[in-house]
């Protein structure tokens, strides 16, 4: 399997971080101390965090590098996260399954879909019935609704809303909280499986026949 790509400066990314097993992150006990090693990728790499989103056995981020030094600071954070929580659990094991795997988004659409996929992830599991309700992850920053102390910069399309006044605003709860269907939600997950986010001919024709919400 040919090695992933890393994504270069100023190429916003979608990174998923999965562990090795079901299910690892303590974290009503150890959230704090995962925000504070995400918050490395900011402070010591000059690296823009925009979103993300901490599950129980992965995190979701997403990111623009200013400068092509990606590789070495997520190796930096992996490696220090990792020690940590083995720390924590008493374990000597590696705790994420391989590299980090990231998607370039480019399209304004596609960070639309990439942000509701990825703060819709516990509904998608169950965990909750409303993005809002999910306390571990950044969309409270957004919302207005807590801060749960990512250091983050709004991505393009998030800034361009919030830009524009309070509608802008409005618009951008309105489309990142819509609950995406089922199917809808496979498709980005299949998209943001590529090195480049991108629709295939037969998921366009998909969204068009089913009336899909998703954002082309």
């Amino acid at each position: 399997m040919p090695r992933r790509f890393t994504p270069k400066a100023h190429e916003s990314a979608h990174i998923t971080m999965r562990c090795n097993n079901k299910e690892f992150f303590l974290l009503n006990s150890c959230f704090n101390s995962i925000v504070s090693w995400v918050n490395s990728l900011p402070l010591f790499f000059n690296v823009d965090l925009h979103h993300a989103m901490i599950m129980s056995n992965h995190i979701h981020m997403l990111l623009t590098p200013q400068e092509d030094n990606l590789g070495e600071a997520m190796r930096y954070f992996v490696t220090n996260l990792a020690k940590y929580l083995n720390g924590m659990n008493g374990r000597i094991n590696h705790i994420f399954a391989g590299r980090y795997s990231p998607t370039i988004i480019t399209d304004e659409n596609h960070f639309i879909n990439t942000i509701r996929y990825l703060y819709q992830n516990p509904v998608e599991a169950g965990i909750v019935k409303h993005p809002y309700s999910y306390k571990y992850s950044s969309l409270g920053f957004y919302t207005g609704r807590s801060n749960e102390g990512f250091i983050l910069k709004p991505d393009i399309y998030t800034q361009k809303l919030l830009d524009s006044g309070v509608d802008g605003y409005l618009l951008w709860k309105k489309e990142v909280c819509s609950i995406m269907s089922e199917s809808d939600s496979e498709i980005v997950k299949q998209c943001l499986s590529r090195q480049e986010f991108k629709f295939t001919r037969g998921q366009l024709e998909y969204i068009a026949k089913k009336g899909s919400k998703l954002c082309v």
